[in-house]
């Protein structure tokens, strides 16, 4: 059975594109609003209920200007998911938007990047997440499923899941990953924020290494010529326009991506 991929929106907010595209005035292209998503995604099958990101609670802290939709743990309930029925969760990074809720997920295995735990947790002992997108309550979880045998961490392609393979490219975050679920999706979450991203290799204004991000974004396009696979942006409010919305209660904030 393959698997169901949902895409669940649980913040949004309208951004520009020179407010969020590294050096964009020097594209020579207007400016213009971005409607930004913020989500996570839900892979699941007959047997395997499996969870790209957590989201988190935006009502605790005001990052951006972030708005609520739904709370995670809301939305997993329209959609009929017990959090301890969670197998995997795959952490596309460490950034506060990204793992917020990963303490819900008490009997998941939990996927990291090799570079992701080792910078952030690094951060975190030595006491320099101040300013940072990551909070140590956040990284509390990480270091739980750690201490539980849960924590697995890769630091090449690696295939986590039948059907579901990660790749590391950093640049966003030293241990960004991209989830390939079948040859046939690229969810590329902050490896590529946005479309226009993937249709130019623009790079996104926050990064820990701008030319991981470059090679990141030649790498989502190389993958995906190669395989056929769909290439779906991390925050781009756009893939709700390109894709159904999910039948039923969780309708208005689940979009069915294949």
């Amino acid at each position: 059975m393959s698997l169901e991929v949902v895409q669940v929106r649980y913040g949004e907010r309208v951004t520009r594109k020179s407010a969020v595209l590294h050096e964009y005035a020097s594209y020579g292209e207007p400016d213009g609003d971005l409607h930004m998503d913020y989500n996570f995604w839900v892979l699941r099958d007959g047997s395997r209920t499996m969870l790209l990101d957590t989201g988190y609670d935006i009502g605790e802290r005001d990052w951006l200007g972030e708005q609520p939709v739904i709370p995670t743990a809301e939305a997993l309930g329209l959609l009929g998911i017990d959090p301890l029925d969670v197998s995997t969760v795959v952490t596309s990074h460490f950034h506060y938007d990204h793992i917020g809720h990963l303490g819900l997920f008490r009997n998941a295995e939990v996927v990291a990047g090799v570079a992701e735990h080792d910078y952030w947790l690094g951060k975190w002992r030595r006491d320099e997440l101040a300013g940072e997108f990551a909070t140590a309550g956040h990284l509390q979880a990480v270091q739980l499923a750690a201490d539980e045998g849960r924590l697995r961490l890769v630091s090449e392609e690696t295939e986590v899941s039948p059907g579901v393979t990660v790749y590391p490219v950093g640049g966003h975050s030293p241990g960004e990953l991209l989830t390939m679920v079948e040859e046939r999706l690229i969810m590329a979450a902050d490896a590529a924020h946005f479309y226009e991203q993937i249709e130019n290799e623009w790079p996104f204004f926050a990064f820990t290494d701008l030319g991981e991000m470059r090679r990141g974004l030649s790498f989502i396009n190389g993958l995906a010529a190669e395989t056929g696979a769909t290439v779906i942006p991390g925050h781009d409010g756009r893939v709700r326009d390109r894709f159904p919305a999910l039948t039923g209660p969780a309708a208005e904030v689940a979009t069915v991506l294949g």
